[in-house]
């Protein structure tokens, strides 16, 4: 075997002086079913062996034991590893010990290269434990414990613009929901933790030294009383901000429970009525609560709708049911194109304004809205700030977290929390370390 056949088979950290290179064997497979086995030759050497029982040069070869391990893959196929291992006896104390060469991994059952091809598979979120153990060959029990052994990530130094936001997973826990704190300009999980309770929160933050607390500057989080409290309790330089996009998904909920209600003041007559209103708002709801750029719509020539060219055709269908309803749907896309264009200046302006408009409205699901958004409002005004030519917004946490739930459905769960919070920065992290 050659240099180039060296590096051709992936031996990682390879000493060539340990390996009787003139005796390797390769013998390919012959289908596509079948692993290529290489076997391997330890190197005999002329001097005598150290003995780490009695502290001599006195060991000499025993034995020669024969054992396959799981190496790596090359061009989809799989290459097992026959080594045949030096046993080495003292002549003195009569003890054994085997040869253990570089190329073999910590599990003892798997190259180093092998190790590392695993480990790098479970860096994608969508691979299992379970898939990487089928394709590679190797037990789960052994993969989870290489995992364990050489990815453990420690907490990232907190950054100017924080995160903070939860996702259920009752099963991992201490709590039903998981917390997580995110780099808004790394685009990173800084950590994440297995409750949101303050005290725990709290407990956790005072652990980190003041002075990386005091380089925070903007705190983003959801309408949570417990967040904004420990913000403003461990972060005393921060600017706390309520990300605008809940602030948009209260407003949108507001408008569906408007419509819903509408709606189902046409259920009594919903067989009978020849405009058929009751359907009109059933079957094209989203048109109130989604972006009209977003919405694509395709007249279908033989529908019940046929008579609907666009999609504008159909949203002025929508508000016809209801002039309630034209008035509720102008006041709140009236706030959330403002919630798009404005500046921290403006907002400062306007949303007093917006307040006693939602307030004084008709409708009691708007009247909430304003009493909600004057009890944040000082917070919601800080979301406008504009840093580095963007807001303040929680919107890649809130992306991040859909990631972390799909990595949790593929996985079937995790009976660890701190399996399951490596394997989630490590494959959502760009450039997360392995130890070795």
């Amino acid at each position: 075997m050659n240099n180039d056949n060296i590096n051709l088979f992936k031996f990682i950290h390879l000493d060539i002086s340990e390996i009787d290179l003139d005796k390797t064997i390769v013998i390919p497979a012959k289908t596509a079913d079948d692993i290529t086995i290489i076997h391997l030759y330890a190197k005999e050497k002329d001097t005598d062996r150290f003995c780490d029982f009695c502290n001599t040069y006195s060991c000499i070869i025993h034995d020669r034991i024969k054992k396959k391990i799981n190496h790596c893959t090359i061009l989809e196929k799989r290459i097992s590893l026959i080594f045949y291992q030096i046993k080495y006896k003292c002549k003195i104390c009569k003890s054994t010990h085997l040869q253990i060469p570089s190329f073999i991994g910590s599990t003892k059952s798997i190259s180093r290269a092998g190790e590392l091809e695993a480990l790098h598979q479970l860096r994608n979120p969508n691979i299992t434990f379970d898939y990487v153990s089928t394709s590679l060959s190797i037990p789960e029990t052994t993969l989870v414990r290489l995992f364990d052994n050489h990815v453990d990530i420690k907490r990232h130094t907190l950054g100017k613009r924080l995160c903070f936001d939860e996702f259920y997973e009752p099963k991992i826990g201490k709590s039903k929901y998981c917390f997580t704190i995110y780099d808004l300009d790394k685009s990173e999980i800084i950590d994440i933790l297995d409750s949101r309770y303050k005290d725990v929160l709290l407990d956790y933050f005072y652990k980190i030294p003041l002075n990386e607390r005091l380089n925070v500057e903007f705190v983003n989080i959801d309408m949570w009383d417990t967040y904004s409290e420990v913000a403003s309790k461990v972060f005393p330089n921060a600017t706390i901000c309520v990300d605008s996009f809940h602030v948009i998904e209260h407003l949108i909920k507001a408008m569906d429970s408007i419509r819903k209600r509408i709606q189902n003041s046409f259920l009594s007559t919903k067989d009978t009525d020849r405009n058929g209103y009751y359907w009109i708002l059933k079957s094209f709801h989203y048109y109130l609560t989604t972006n009209m750029d977003n919405i694509k719509y395709t007249r279908k020539p033989r529908s019940h709708y046929s008579y609907l060219y666009t999609k504008y055709d159909v949203l002025e269908k929508v508000l016809s049911t209801s002039s309630d309803l034209r008035v509720a749907y102008t006041l709140k896309e009236s706030y959330r194109e403002f919630n798009i264009t404005a500046n921290y200046d403006e907002a400062k302006e306007k949303i007093p304004d917006y307040i006693e408009v939602f307030k004084a409205s008709k409708f009691p699901e708007f009247r909430e809205f304003g009493r909600m958004i004057e009890r944040w409002k000082d917070l919601i005004i800080n979301s406008f700030i504009v840093v580095n030519g963007k807001r303040n917004s929680n919107g890649p946490i809130e992306s991040l977290n859909s990631r972390i739930k799909k990595l949790i459905s593929h996985g079937n769960g995790f009976k660890s929390f701190e399996r399951f919070r490596n394997k989630t920065m490590f494959s959502l992290n760009k450039n997360e370390p392995i130890k070795y």
